[in-house]
Protein backbone atom coordinates (compact mmCIF):
# COMPACT_ATOMS: atom_id res chain seq x y z
CA UNK A 1 0.00 0.00 0.00
CA UNK A 2 1.03 3.41 -0.86
CA UNK A 3 2.23 6.18 2.11
CA UNK A 4 -0.95 8.67 1.86
CA UNK A 5 -1.69 11.90 3.29
CA UNK A 6 -4.70 14.02 4.26
CA UNK A 7 -7.95 12.52 3.45
CA UNK A 8 -8.54 10.15 0.30
CA UNK A 9 -11.14 9.05 -1.23
CA UNK A 10 -11.36 5.56 -2.89
CA UNK A 11 -14.15 4.12 -5.04
CA UNK A 12 -14.56 0.76 -7.13
CA UNK A 13 -17.43 -0.64 -8.83
CA UNK A 14 -18.61 -4.27 -8.91
CA UNK A 15 -21.00 -6.50 -10.86
CA UNK A 16 -20.05 -4.60 -14.35
CA UNK A 17 -19.65 -7.95 -16.14
CA UNK A 18 -22.34 -10.01 -13.94
CA UNK A 19 -25.20 -11.02 -16.28
CA UNK A 20 -27.29 -10.85 -13.57
CA UNK A 21 -27.78 -7.53 -10.85
CA UNK A 22 -26.89 -4.13 -12.28
CA UNK A 23 -23.73 -2.32 -10.59
CA UNK A 24 -22.65 -1.34 -7.47
CA UNK A 25 -20.58 1.65 -6.87
CA UNK A 26 -18.67 2.47 -3.24
CA UNK A 27 -16.68 4.93 -2.16
CA UNK A 28 -14.97 5.35 1.32
CA UNK A 29 -13.19 8.63 3.07
CA UNK A 30 -10.21 7.51 5.15
CA UNK A 31 -7.33 10.09 7.19
CA UNK A 32 -4.47 8.42 8.60
CA UNK A 33 -5.96 7.06 11.84
CA UNK A 34 -8.67 5.51 9.82
CA UNK A 35 -6.36 4.12 7.36
CA UNK A 36 -4.22 2.31 10.16
CA UNK A 37 -7.76 1.00 11.38
CA UNK A 38 -8.48 -0.57 8.39
CA UNK A 39 -5.13 -2.08 7.79
CA UNK A 40 -5.26 -3.59 11.32
CA UNK A 41 -9.04 -5.09 10.29
CA UNK A 42 -7.24 -6.98 7.57
CA UNK A 43 -8.68 -4.61 4.91
CA UNK A 44 -7.39 -5.76 1.65
CA UNK A 45 -8.36 -6.12 -2.10
CA UNK A 46 -11.69 -8.18 -2.14
CA UNK A 47 -10.95 -10.33 -4.78
CA UNK A 48 -8.59 -11.78 -2.06
CA UNK A 49 -11.24 -12.20 0.49
CA UNK A 50 -14.46 -14.55 0.03
CA UNK A 51 -17.88 -14.12 0.52
CA UNK A 52 -17.86 -14.27 4.18
CA UNK A 53 -15.17 -13.04 4.77
CA UNK A 54 -15.92 -10.06 2.51
CA UNK A 55 -20.03 -9.68 4.20
CA UNK A 56 -18.29 -9.35 7.98
CA UNK A 57 -15.74 -6.94 6.67
CA UNK A 58 -18.60 -4.59 5.13
CA UNK A 59 -20.46 -2.88 7.65
CA UNK A 60 -17.02 -2.78 9.90
CA UNK A 61 -15.76 -0.28 7.45
CA UNK A 62 -19.03 1.48 7.05
CA UNK A 63 -18.87 2.27 10.92
CA UNK A 64 -15.35 3.65 10.89
CA UNK A 65 -14.63 5.39 7.52
CA UNK A 66 -16.80 7.62 5.36
CA UNK A 67 -19.02 5.68 3.10
CA UNK A 68 -21.26 5.95 -0.01
CA UNK A 69 -23.04 2.89 -1.51
CA UNK A 70 -24.38 3.56 -5.30
CA UNK A 71 -26.91 0.47 -5.62
CA UNK A 72 -28.22 0.66 -9.10
CA UNK A 73 -30.70 -2.88 -9.16
CA UNK A 74 -31.40 -4.03 -13.20
CA UNK A 75 -34.17 -1.94 -14.10
CA UNK A 76 -32.86 1.38 -13.35
CA UNK A 77 -29.36 -0.33 -14.91
CA UNK A 78 -31.64 -1.27 -18.20
CA UNK A 79 -33.46 2.35 -18.25
CA UNK A 80 -29.91 4.12 -18.46
CA UNK A 81 -29.66 5.91 -21.86
CA UNK A 82 -25.94 6.00 -22.23
CA UNK A 83 -22.76 3.84 -22.31
CA UNK A 84 -21.54 1.83 -19.09
CA UNK A 85 -18.47 3.97 -19.24
CA UNK A 86 -20.83 6.93 -19.19
CA UNK A 87 -22.50 5.67 -16.26
CA UNK A 88 -19.36 4.24 -14.17
CA UNK A 89 -17.96 7.87 -14.75
CA UNK A 90 -21.06 9.45 -13.46
CA UNK A 91 -21.64 7.27 -10.39
CA UNK A 92 -18.04 7.52 -9.41
CA UNK A 93 -18.31 11.43 -9.37
CA UNK A 94 -21.49 11.37 -7.70
CA UNK A 95 -19.71 9.03 -4.98
CA UNK A 96 -17.13 11.45 -4.62
CA UNK A 97 -18.76 14.37 -4.58
CA UNK A 98 -21.22 13.03 -1.65
CA UNK A 99 -17.77 13.00 0.68
CA UNK A 100 -15.57 15.26 -0.45
CA UNK A 101 -13.49 17.17 0.45
CA UNK A 102 -10.42 14.70 -0.56
CA UNK A 103 -8.21 13.38 -2.97
CA UNK A 104 -9.83 10.70 -5.25
CA UNK A 105 -8.48 7.67 -6.16
CA UNK A 106 -10.59 5.59 -8.63
CA UNK A 107 -9.48 2.05 -9.88
CA UNK A 108 -9.16 2.53 -13.29
CA UNK A 109 -11.96 1.30 -15.90
CA UNK A 110 -12.00 1.92 -19.52
CA UNK A 111 -12.97 5.45 -20.50
CA UNK A 112 -12.18 6.52 -16.73
CA UNK A 113 -12.24 10.48 -16.56
CA UNK A 114 -13.08 10.55 -13.34
CA UNK A 115 -11.05 10.84 -10.22
CA UNK A 116 -7.55 12.71 -9.22
CA UNK A 117 -5.74 9.68 -9.23
CA UNK A 118 -6.67 6.70 -11.95
CA UNK A 119 -4.68 3.72 -11.61
CA UNK A 120 -5.01 0.56 -12.38
CA UNK A 121 -5.47 -2.06 -9.53
CA UNK A 122 -5.91 0.72 -7.29
CA UNK A 123 -7.55 -1.77 -4.57
CA UNK A 124 -3.93 -2.91 -3.86
CA UNK A 125 -1.91 -0.07 -3.68
CA UNK A 126 -4.91 2.13 -1.93
CA UNK A 127 -6.10 0.90 1.77
CA UNK A 128 -9.36 3.12 0.82
CA UNK A 129 -10.32 1.57 -2.83
CA UNK A 130 -9.52 -1.57 -1.01
CA UNK A 131 -12.32 -0.58 1.64
CA UNK A 132 -14.46 0.56 -0.99
CA UNK A 133 -13.98 -2.95 -2.86
CA UNK A 134 -15.08 -4.52 -0.23
CA UNK A 135 -18.09 -2.63 0.29
CA UNK A 136 -19.20 -2.84 -3.00
CA UNK A 137 -18.89 -6.20 -3.35
CA UNK A 138 -21.05 -6.99 -0.11
CA UNK A 139 -23.64 -4.62 -1.26
CA UNK A 140 -23.58 -6.68 -4.99
CA UNK A 141 -23.82 -9.77 -3.04
CA UNK A 142 -26.88 -8.60 -1.54
CA UNK A 143 -28.21 -7.59 -4.74
CA UNK A 144 -28.01 -10.77 -6.03
CA UNK A 145 -29.04 -12.42 -2.84
CA UNK A 146 -32.37 -10.19 -3.62
CA UNK A 147 -32.22 -10.96 -6.99
CA UNK A 148 -32.20 -14.35 -6.15
CA UNK A 149 -35.00 -14.69 -3.65
CA UNK A 150 -37.42 -12.58 -6.00
CA UNK A 151 -36.94 -15.54 -8.89
CA UNK A 152 -37.20 -18.49 -6.79
CA UNK A 153 -33.83 -19.67 -7.70
CA UNK A 154 -29.77 -18.72 -6.88
CA UNK A 155 -28.77 -16.46 -9.72
CA UNK A 156 -25.21 -17.14 -10.52
CA UNK A 157 -22.63 -14.44 -10.39
CA UNK A 158 -20.71 -14.01 -13.44
CA UNK A 159 -21.11 -14.31 -17.10
CA UNK A 160 -19.96 -17.61 -17.94
CA UNK A 161 -22.23 -20.34 -16.36
CA UNK A 162 -25.30 -18.22 -16.82
CA UNK A 163 -27.24 -20.05 -19.89
CA UNK A 164 -29.59 -21.99 -17.38
CA UNK A 165 -30.32 -19.35 -14.90
CA UNK A 166 -31.27 -17.41 -18.50
CA UNK A 167 -33.40 -20.32 -19.72
CA UNK A 168 -35.07 -20.29 -16.13
CA UNK A 169 -36.05 -17.05 -16.38
CA UNK A 170 -37.43 -17.59 -19.45
CA UNK A 171 -39.75 -20.64 -18.48
CA UNK A 172 -40.82 -19.34 -15.51
CA UNK A 173 -42.22 -15.95 -17.29
CA UNK A 174 -39.95 -13.79 -15.35
CA UNK A 175 -39.63 -10.33 -17.01
CA UNK A 176 -36.02 -10.31 -17.57
CA UNK A 177 -35.22 -6.50 -17.05
CA UNK A 178 -35.56 -6.90 -13.70
CA UNK A 179 -32.97 -9.09 -13.54
CA UNK A 180 -30.09 -9.10 -16.11
CA UNK A 181 -28.48 -6.88 -18.26
CA UNK A 182 -30.17 -6.76 -21.30
CA UNK A 183 -27.41 -5.12 -23.62
CA UNK A 184 -25.89 -8.29 -22.80
CA UNK A 185 -24.88 -10.65 -25.91
CA UNK A 186 -25.54 -13.44 -24.18
CA UNK A 187 -28.98 -12.03 -22.86
CA UNK A 188 -30.13 -11.23 -26.06
CA UNK A 189 -29.31 -14.38 -27.32
CA UNK A 190 -30.65 -16.25 -24.77
CA UNK A 191 -34.15 -14.41 -24.67
CA UNK A 192 -34.53 -14.62 -28.59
Amino acid sequence: MKEEQGSIIGSDEVLKGDTFGGIVVAAVKANRAQREQLVALGVTDSKLLDDKKVLLLAPKIEQLAGCIVKSMYPPEYNAFKGSITDLLNRLHKECYDYLKPGTHVVDKFPGCIVGDIIETQAESKYIEVAAASIVARAHGLKQLNDLSKRAGFTVPKGSTHVAEALKTLKERNLFPAEFVKLNFKNVKEALK
